[in-house]
């Protein structure tokens, strides 16, 4: 989950280093307040304009109902106008800044110019909503199947927005009660990109439809929104009363104002679904080459063409296979292509859990051991230091969103540490949970990956609120995936070829990524064509498959980071290792140590640069 770019033209160490020679020059020389402050100022006025971002990560203003805890972002396009100039401004302060040296302040400079470059690279192209601080960058489409207020701002309401006191809840139970307020921003700005002639695919129109019908389903009182905020106020332990008084409000609030304000954004979309286009990729909107090109910037960290991408991820996708036929042919599965192989193996009965209450639980408690054994390797992979103490929990993803989200993905802690990390994942299609792959999507929604990875994140000391908050995509779904490579390192599938299998199965999939991706986006392929091309050199199963393509039909350029981002990390390694010996835990904290940064910055803390 995440993104951001590069452009580091300084020579610095990280923040908060952890890899002892860069530690030693942060401690020399210390940036003051005077440095510091544009940074905070910044991420204020920012923040304030994306009050969801910030609530989703339990910032001061966002805590125990704040004020930032009360407002939905303003979707509209006068909104969107306002957080696009106020990035623009940023970075012309930004731009007018001097810092020389080594000091924290220089490193933070570079990634919050990196972070607004990302967030201007892209402002003529009017259509759409831009925001740096998430992992998508600029999604062409506002309102699409797996993303969007209807889903985000419902999702984090029932998630990670705090209810843990009488005020919160109050704040929780003010926004929604705006709801009618923000959809008619949302209908508003789909309507002013629809005139604009950004039309959305009709394969996302038609899949949004039942997203939005799952809001107005149901009795009021079994409202997810409802549930959500009755297990979670009971579980802070809040008085009856304040429980059922809020219970009754909320319940009454959506039936009077959230559900009529989602079903006039269903109208919206059911009107433009006759009007869809067949195309699937962004080149066929207007300036939709520009888009592109800023994504692929942006959320791959690279200067490749979308051609070069192309060509490195049927060479990845080569590579992978030939390691797999290998593996196959010792398990005696030698005919037919590899993703034929793969997916009888996958559907073997001794792969799958039952489709059930009890094989879901089973599943759980399953993906629940391999991230506890995974921690207990800590100690070979990070200095003690930078060990996370945060918890990390595995829930299914809910029913009423699951028929939209991905398979698995990971939901951050909270700064203030009141939130533990989650690992989601979708139990929707059983045949989809193959226990081949469940211990390298473990390893890389948890440990070591994105939970490790946030953690550390979240705990570092005197990192500007923006950087803290922020996601740059090719850095964290490169180490993501980059920690699967890592455990079949430390010998954990020794004994299970299969696991190894699921794991280069994975691998694959994230090489085939730049090939549909760009194929989509760039060489103007059809969502048929991208589904085919997946399904043939996978193997996964084609619901997983299909929820896929149609994510970076609506995500362009996101799904680039990862393979991008795992190829770059594996080469800093090999030249850190070179030239500093084979100390892979300082590696690791200098790739980490940081937070989220760009992978330019990322070389230049291991001093690669």
């Amino acid at each position: 989950m995440e993104s951001l770019t590069r452009r580091a033209a300084l020579a610095a160490i990280a923040a908060t280093a952890a890899v002892p020679a860069l530690a030693r020059k942060s401690r020399r020389k210390k940036s003051s307040p005077v440095e510091t402050a544009p940074f905070e100022e910044i991420s204020t006025r920012i923040l304030a304009l994306l009050p969801e971002t910030a609530t989703y990560a339990g910032t001061t203003d966002a805590l125990d109902g704040g004020l930032l805890a009360r407002r939905t972002d303003d979707y509209s396009s006068g909104g969107e106008a306002a957080l696009r100039a106020e990035l623009k401004a940023s970075q012309d302060v930004l731009a007018r800044i001097r810092i020389r040296g080594d000091s924290p302040a220089a490193v933070h400079l570079g990634s919050m110019s990196a972070l607004l470059e990302n967030g201007t690279r892209s402002a003529l192209i009017d259509y759409g909503r831009l925001n740096p601080l998430t992992f998508t960058g600029h999604l062409p489409y506002l309102v699409n199947q797996i993303s969007g207020p209807h889903i985000d701002t419902v999702s984090a309401m029932m998630e990670q927005q705090s209810l843990s006191s009488a005020r919160a809840v109050d704040g929780w139970l003010e926004k929604l009660d705006a709801f009618p307020a923000t959809f008619a921003g949302v209908v508003e700005k789909v309507k002013a990109d629809r005139a604009a002639g950004c039309i959305p695919p009709k394969a996302l129109l038609a899949k949004t439809l039942p997203v939005l019908d799952a809001f107005m389903t149901g009795k009021p009182g079994d409202h997810p929104l409802v549930q959500a905020l009755a297990r979670r106020t009971d579980e802070a332990g809040l008085s009856r009363r304040i429980r059922q008084t809020a219970i009754r409000r909320a319940t009454q609030i959506v039936q009077r104002r959230a559900r009529p304000a989602i079903m006039a954004l269903r109208q919206e979309v059911a009107a433009m679904l006759p009007l869809g286009r067949d195309e699937a990729g962004v080149w066929a909107l207007p300036m939709g080459e520009a888009l592109y090109a800023a994504n692929v910037r942006g959320q791959g960290d690279t200067s490749l063409s979308p051609d070069e991408i192309h060509k490195v991820g049927l060479d990845e996708a080569s590579r992978i296979a030939g390691e797999m036929n290998s593996i196959l042919a010792r398990l005696d599965y030698r005919d037919g292509p590899i993703g034929v192989r793969m997916a009888a193996l996958s559907r073997e009965k001794r792969n799958l859990f039952p489709d059930s209450d009890a094989g879901r639980a089973a599943l759980l408690d399953y993906v629940r051991a391999k991230v506890r054994d995974a921690e207990t390797r800590y100690q070979q992979l990070l200095p003690d230091a930078l060990i996370p103490r945060q918890s990390l929990i595995v829930k299914p993803v809910p029913k009423a969103t699951q028929d939209s989200a991905p398979g698995g993905f990971y939901d951050g802690p909270s700064l203030d540490g009141t939130r533990p990390g989650t690992y989601w994942i979708n139990l929707r299609d059983m045949t989809a949970v193959s226990k081949v792959r469940l211990s390298t999507l473990s390893y890389h929604e948890g440990v070591p990956g994105h939970h490790t990875q946030g953690s550390i994140a979240a705990a570092l000391p005197d990192i500007p609120l923006l950087i803290r908050v922020c996601n740059f995509n090719a850095h964290q779904e490169g180490w993501a995936l980059y920690a699967e490579q890592l455990m079949a390192e430390l010998g954990v599938y020794e004994t299970d070829p299969m696991g190894d299998l699921g794991r280069l199965q994975d691998e694959l999939f994230r090489a085939v990524r730049l090939v549909v991706d760009t194929g989509i986006h760039h060489k103007r392929w059809t969502r048929e064509q991208a589904i085919r091309t997946m399904l043939d050199i996978t193997g996964v199963s084609e619901s997983r498959v299909t929820s896929e393509i149609e994510r970076y039909m609506a995500w362009p350029g996101q799904a680039l980071g990862y393979k991008l981002g795992m190829i770059r990390l594996l080469d800093m390694r090999t030249r850190y290792l070179a030239k500093k010996g084979s100390d892979l835990k300082s590696f690791h904290a200098g790739v980490l140590g940081g937070g989220s940064l760009p992978l330019d910055l990322v070389e230049r803390r291991l001093g690669l640069t």
